[in-house]
């Protein structure tokens, strides 16, 4: 599948960033995750709309399994990704 160049664009922003100590807005107060995730300065942290958290995507496979999505090109696209940003 090819790449647009919207999503060209994005994936190469896209930045492998800590998560530990962030806070997100959640129905009963706040959530948070640990490990890594996907950044894009100015949108904010990466998630799938379908996840039912309420946190960015952290892969169990931690920084390695990111690295190797963003050394494949990055993603497809994002009609299935939305950004968050934390609470301060």
């Amino acid at each position: 599948m090819a790449r647009d160049s919207k999503t060209k664009q994005l994936n190469a922003q896209l930045q492998i960033v800590r998560l530990d100590g962030l806070k997100f807005k959640a129905p009963l107060g706040t959530a948070s995750t640990r490990g890594w995730g996907l950044y894009i300065e100015g949108k904010g942290y990466l998630k799938f709309k379908s996840d039912t958290d309420y946190v960015p995507y952290a892969p169990c496979g931690g920084r390695k399994a990111l690295e190797s999505i963003l050394a494949a090109g990055g993603l497809l696209n994002y009609d299935s990704i939305e950004f968050i940003n934390p609470v301060k």
